[in-house]
């Protein structure tokens, strides 16, 4: 289990510190930021009271304050994707558990230097009390991301899988302490099961940490083929009407970028902007004489060039593989092939051309 929290400590730093200096960062990944921070915290003070502390009953049964503070960030951070004028401050009352177990904290700590005995009882009291508020605590607001994302972001595709990893493994977690303190009511528990609940609990919090970071630098795509689209069934429409639907499906993907959805499809597309599928099939096919995925891929390649021309402008460092996963590409290669079709130019080129140019 030291492996375990010494890794899940080091990748949450690292996370945070690579989120903490990344230029482009939003203002909700400010609360990614205090997450991270907050994982790193909880497992650095783990470590030290498992190398240096020798009472028993601290090492093993002392819960962290510090995990009261999980799922309201991701709550906060649901909320402001949501809603970017959101102000986190004005919900600081989800952070009263948090104090309140500080506050238990700081007194068990203060009870067993003066008394070991009264210290134990304080222990046994406040360990309790903080587990059954944890798991409900944590739960609640828990769903309440999961419930913001899958409601109100259908149109930020990153954001939502991000959020909705992130509550799967927090309600592993309460689920995973529910289990572990009812077990203690039908069979005596000692150390060895408390050293594997502690230990799962630490592995989901080293995959939170993996999952941020692949969410912010690898997105959470795998290579995959392009797939063909099906023939679509024929429609008698008017040129008027095959404009209509264009300027419509113009003005949709530009105020939501649902272009870089990586899983997005004809069906999906339809279902967004209230089109029939083969109203836009024919449309495409028709009048701008494009494939489904050639037309989303071209916007696709539109982004990652304002992307790649405001990164230059600016002396940024350009990751061409982040890029490719922002804008909704499932594998560099694929990438680098539409690039090359659209413009006449790999990345890398039209990079060298930029600098050369500016």
């Amino acid at each position: 289990m030291i492996y375990v929290i010494a890794i899940g400590t080091f990748q949450a730093f690292t996370a945070s510190l690579l989120l903490l200096t990344n230029k482009l960062r939003s203002k909700a990944d400010g609360l990614l930021i205090l997450l991270l921070f907050c994982i790193a915290a909880h497992l650095a003070t783990k470590f030290y009271i498992f190398n240096f502390v020798s009472d028993g009953h601290v090492r093993y049964q002392m819960n962290t304050f510090i995990g009261f503070c999980y799922a309201p960030l991701l709550y906060l951070y649901a909320l402001k994707i949501k809603n970017e004028a959101f102000i986190p401050a004005t919900r600081w009352y989800v952070f009263l558990p948090f104090i309140l177990g500080a506050v238990g904290y700081l007194t068990v700590i203060c009870v067993l230097s003066f008394s070991q005995q009264a210290g134990y009882a304080a222990l046994n009291i406040y360990n309790n009390a903080t587990t059954w508020t944890s798991v409900t605590f944590s739960a609640y607001y828990t769903l309440l991301a999961w419930r913001i994302a899958r409601k109100h972001l259908q149109n930020r595709p990153q954001e939502r899988r991000l959020i909705e990893w992130v509550s799967y493994l927090f309600i592993t977690i309460q689920l995973v302490a529910f289990f572990f303190l009812n077990l203690s009511y039908f069979i005596k528990t000692g150390v060895g099961e408390m050293i594997l609940c502690r230990a799962l609990v630490y592995t989901c919090l080293l995959i939170v940490s993996v999952i941020i970071i692949r969410y912010k630098y690898a997105g959470f795509q795998t290579p995959a083929i392009i797939p063909v689209v099906p023939s679509p069934r024929k429609t008698a429409l008017s040129a008027t009407n095959h404009q209509e639907i264009l300027l419509k499906l113009d003005q949709y993907l530009r105020q939501t970028r649902l272009y870089t959805d990586a899983d997005l499809n004809l069906d999906k597309l339809a279902a967004s902007v209230g089109i029939s599928k083969y109203h836009i099939s024919e449309a495409l096919n028709a009048c701008a004489e494009k494939s489904f995925y050639q037309f989303i891929n071209e916007w696709r390649i539109s982004h990652a060039i304002e992307k790649l021309q405001f990164m230059t402008s600016r002396n940024l460092p350009v990751n061409v593989l982040t890029i490719a996963f922002d804008c909704g590409f499932k594998a560099k290669s694929s990438f680098n092939q539409y690039f090359k079709k659209i413009t006449g130019q790999t990345p890398t080129e039209y990079m060298r051309n930029l600098a050369g140019v500016s």
